[in-house]
């Protein structure tokens, strides 16, 4: 990849995540007459997928609120510290020559573990009984 191509992935990429995290933090996800699109999944079933309160849990995030951002999706606030991560890496390699590899997402047992874990989350905060029903999206 040039220079300039890569100069311009990152400047755009960099833009898409502004542009969502100040829509998020104007636009409060948690208000009940938010225009966010609600789970079609959970509309369908009454069942709560593992996405199910992210888009809640990151507005929080974005007005300080932890605890809050936990009771909404204790899965998405647990993925963040793997997605920064992944943010400074793609942000070194874009201004750097030297290429660092993002091992940990290609390890098989990573992928086994994110995978048995949102499967597991998936599961448990659907049982309507004390302590997995902390699990479930909190409004």
């Amino acid at each position: 990849m040039t220079f300039y191509k890569k100069h311009l992935q990152f400047l755009l990429s960099i833009a898409a995540v502004l542009c969502l995290i100040l829509l998020y933090y104007f636009f409060d996800a948690r208000e009940e007459k938010s225009f966010f699109p609600h789970c079609i999944f959970n509309s369908l079933t009454g069942l709560y997928c593992p996405g199910c309160g992210s888009q809640r849990a990151l507005s929080a995030l974005l007005q300080g609120d932890i605890l809050g951002a936990v009771k909404f999706n204790l899965l998405a606030v647990s993925m963040l510290p793997f997605l920064i991560y992944a943010a400074i890496i793609f942000i070194h390699n874009s201004f750097s020559k030297k290429q660092i590899q993002q091992q940990i997402f290609y390890s098989p047992l990573f992928v086994r573990i994110v995978l048995i874990s949102v499967i597991a989350f998936f599961i448990l905060r659907n049982i309507p009984i004390f302590p997995f029903n902390l699990l479930a999206p909190h409004v």
